[in-house]
């Protein structure tokens, strides 16, 4: 996500230095609307909110949402070699990522 988030970033800054103030909602809807199809449940979750995030909220919480989904594989793919059942493991990754 860092190069798509990076070149969003470029994108605003050019809006901005055209004269262009892009608000946080339009930014969010335009970067939401190119990730791809595994991102589509957090992406509903983040859209589906009463109040959209503001930029750097949103940032934030898709670097979150990448590392939890990075401490997920890892844990599948440990409980792969060590035998533990894969849904459970996902649980406790999850779990572990709200810091429960």
């Amino acid at each position: 996500m860092d190069p798509f988030l990076t070149k969003l970033k470029e994108t605003r800054d050019e809006l901005f230095a055209a004269g262009h103030t892009p608000q946080d909602s339009e930014l969010d809807r335009l970067a939401f609307n190119f990730v791809s199809d595994e991102w589509q449940i957090f992406v509903q979750s983040i859209m589906g909110r009463a109040a959209l995030l503001n930029w750097d909220e949103m940032w934030a919480a898709v670097k979150q949402e990448e590392l939890r989904r990075d401490l997920v594989k890892v844990k599948l793919d440990e409980s792969n070699s060590s035998g533990l059942m894969p849904k459970e493991e996902e649980e406790n990754a999850t779990l572990a990522s709200k810091g429960q």
